[in-house]
């Protein structure tokens, strides 16, 4: 039945919304508020014509300037971006204001949301910096970065939840928002708040304290952004509507994998092997030594060549290495600067023990002057290199537990780095003894099944419980893994299944273990690629363009 509107209704509703459209343009923006002003007046201009963008002093003690942004005001026309790529002179594919959307499904809301770097009051970014490259102005509370300092590493990209650091490939560093902080001083708004053509954006003095206490109040700045107790953002989000509840991050699912990191992948996988070969021959040397000397030389010369590939594949995931050296600027907070620092004592110690085995099982002429190499020597040196090898790999876990991601906790992560460490000893282990020996204990085939049964189950358990769960990032990456990864998962999967089969059939020709060696290194790969992609990439909410 066609229900038919009442004219005087229709004329009603038509008077409402002329009314109601009518009533908007009446509300002048900043720009032009500030034009009338200029034109009605006679005196000059003042630094109050000015409220509505930026403050008329500067922050007092216990303050620092922020972000303000009335999303009742933001149309995403993404003139701010325009402005902050043209004044900062950036590079075609580089933003440092992105411009997203969180939707509701239930009422098919839309708010499209303005952001750029939230100047925390605890920045992750600087924290986690192993170089020093970012400094918190005090008198502003401006976090900025150093590009003369910065090695183009990218952990601060990782440990910040929002997104701002964004690598430069040309310059071989990352850059970020700065506030614009050189006009801030001079009076002069933001490249990003000049330019908004509604005064959606504009910079605010917020105490410090506040922060905290809005952290505490409110879970997350705005809905689909992470958590607020983690850096403490200092960005104010406010709207005359509802925008929490319901809402979400428009791309929240999306399974659009995160970037591989290639070099770190060879670099985690080679070092963790190394260190599980070097602890697999010092156990042998104390429980067997007599059984194990036969085997000492293969093991130590085995670890060294993966250290030194790990080790040095790490420097192509710098974008500016030649500034490296000073990782020790950033020892007292940073985990990146603990595990460089770690791993470069370990690899002398390393090459130390490696030479000593070599001279005690060889027949050289020694310079008179020259001590004879005792086994406590030896001893000794192993400690060393297990001790600062172990202690290296809990820092490299570290450094992505630090970055507060669920995929890469500290359970799942500890299993994988672990893993690859107990099963590059017990393989490099099992198949030295089956190329050097006339019998292989039974126990060594026991340990290698039980670490690659180990790697596989606690992976598969963990996907797969993770897929059953509710809505969540763990649950995200599972499905990243297989839906996005799925050609990747399988591929690892057949190689260590692989491993496994070529090992045994070792026992018929040695050829195999050239095989399994290369199947267990191409799975440990494939591992540590899916580790660094389907982790959910922590931003900005429906930024649909990253």
């Amino acid at each position: 039945m066609t229900q038919v509107l009442d004219p005087q209704n229709a004329q009603n509703l038509e008077s409402t919304l002329i009314d109601s459209l009518l009533a908007e343009q009446k509300v002048l923006s900043a720009v032009e508020r500030f034009s009338q002003q200029h034109e009605n007046t006679t005196k000059p201009v003042r630094a109050d014509n000015y409220k509505d963008l930026i403050p008329i002093r500067k922050p007092s003690t216990g303050e620092q300037y922020s972000f303000a942004v009335d999303l009742d005001k933001c149309t995403g026309c993404k003139a701010c971006v325009v402005a902050c790529h043209s004044l900062n002179g950036l590079d075609k594919t580089e933003s440092w204001r992105d411009v997203g959307e969180i939707i509701s499904l239930d009422t098919a809301d839309k708010q499209t949301v303005t952001s750029a770097c939230h100047h925390c009051a605890d920045p992750g970014c600087l924290s986690g910096c192993p170089v020093g490259a970012y400094e918190e102005i005090p008198d502003t509370g401006i976090v900025r970065h150093l590009d003369d300092q910065c090695i183009g590493c990218e952990y601060c990209s990782l440990k910040c939840p929002y997104d701002v650091p964004k690598y430069n490939k040309d310059l071989g560093i990352v850059r970020k928002c700065d506030m614009c902080h050189d006009r801030l001083a001079e009076g002069e708004a933001p490249a990003c708040v000049q330019a908004c053509p509604t005064g959606a954006i504009s910079i605010k003095l917020i105490e410090t304290d506040e922060i905290r206490q809005n952290a505490a109040k409110q879970s997350s700045i705005i809905a689909g952004a992470f958590r607020s107790d983690y850096t403490f953002p200092s960005t104010v989000y406010t709207s005359s509507r509802e925008l929490s509840g319901t809402m979400t991050a428009a791309d929240e699912h999306s399974l659009k994998p995160s970037h591989k990191h290639t070099p770190l992948s060879w670099m985690l996988i080679l070092t963790q092997l190394s260190v599980g070969v070097s602890v697999a021959d010092f156990l042998a040397r104390l429980i067997a030594p007599e059984w194990s000397s036969v085997l000492q030389l293969p093991l130590v010369i085995a670890a060294v060549i993966f250290g030194l590939v790990g080790l040095n594949s790490s420097v192509f995931h710098l974008g500016s290495p030649g500034g490296a050296w000073r990782v020790f600027l950033g020892l007292k907070t940073s985990w990146l600067s603990r595990e460089i620092i770690l791993f470069g004592m370990w690899m002398p110690a390393l090459l130390a023990y490696a030479g000593l085995t070599i001279i005690s099982q060889n027949d050289f002429n020694l310079p008179a002057w020259l001590p004879q190499i005792k086994d406590s020597w030896i001893m000794l040196a192993g400690v060393s290199v297990v001790g600062l090898g172990i202690i290296s790999v809990f820092c490299s876990i570290m450094v992505y537990v630090d970055t507060h991601r669920a995929f890469w906790s500290l359970g799942k992560t500890t299993l994988k780095f672990t893993g690859t460490l107990f099963l590059g000893g017990a393989t490099t282990l099992l198949l030295s003894s089956l190329a050097f020996q006339n019998e292989t204990p039974v126990v060594l085939w026991i340990l290698f099944v039980t670490a690659l049964l180990w790697k596989i189950l606690s992976e598969t358990i963990s996907l797969f419980s993770a897929k059953q769960a509710d809505w969540s990032m763990a649950k995200k990456s599972a499905l990243i893994q297989l839906h996005s990864l799925r050609p990747t998962l399988l591929l690892r999967w057949s190689m260590m299944t692989l491993a496994l089969i070529a090992v045994f059939l070792t026992i018929y020709s040695p050829l195999f273990s050239v095989i399994a060696i290369l199947a267990m290194l191409t799975g440990e790969f494939l591992e540590r690629q899916i580790y660094f992609q389907a982790v959910v990439t922590l931003k900005m909410p429906g930024n649909l363009e990253r």
